[in-house]
């Protein structure tokens, strides 16, 4: 992991001086993860547009190539623009209910289920505090890491976890 940061870092950095075939093969190593990391922020009815959102990822990445700072770290940089990328398309698409997302079969097949519970509850969670449990408990980022992908303070991050998990914590006794 950490040698494909390294790697991922020394790519950035010869791509934003304009190498081409740096920059392809940072987007052959940080494709999957991009496309996992689009996968996990997109609702379940949007989920069909994760491979889009990783391709505009490393579109706009190509294209602010010249604005990654010499130094810093190629995964985050790319994940803050995966951020912005799911960011605006859930903005675009309507949201539709959890239940007409749900095939039928799966909804007579027990869908008491605590895991799919738990993602319909994340679902409902506000954006930031979707955002900050997805890249900390889904992702495996730490706080810094997290605040770097989403655009705020570590406090901020903090702040949005706690709150995200008493919220959580409620809906999941709440359930109907």
């Amino acid at each position: 992991m950490a040698l494909e940061r390294s790697l991922a870092d020394a790519l950035m950095a010869r791509a934003a001086g304009g190498e081409r075939d740096a920059f392809a093969q940072l987007a052959e190593l940080a494709g999957p993860v991009l496309y996992r990391f689009c996968l996990a922020h997109l609702p379940p009815h949007m989920r069909g547009e994760a491979e889009d959102a990783r391709q505009e990822c490393l579109l706009r990445a190509w294209r602010r190539r010249k604005s990654f700072r010499k130094g810093g770290a190629a995964m985050t940089w790319l994940l803050g623009i995966a951020m912005n990328v799911v960011r605006e398309r859930r903005r675009r698409r309507p949201m539709v209910s959890l239940e007409a997302a749900d095939p039928p079969q799966a909804q007579a097949a027990g869908g008491d289920d605590r895991l799919e519970l738990l993602a319909a509850a994340i679902e409902k969670l506000p954006p930031r505090q979707r955002e900050a449990v997805t890249c900390r408990f889904l992702r495996g980022m730490s706080i810094a890491e997290t605040a770097a992908v989403m655009g705020c303070a570590e406090g901020t991050v903090k702040a949005a976890v706690f709150k995200a998990i008493a919220s959580l914590g409620r809906m999941m006794r709440h359930r109907p």
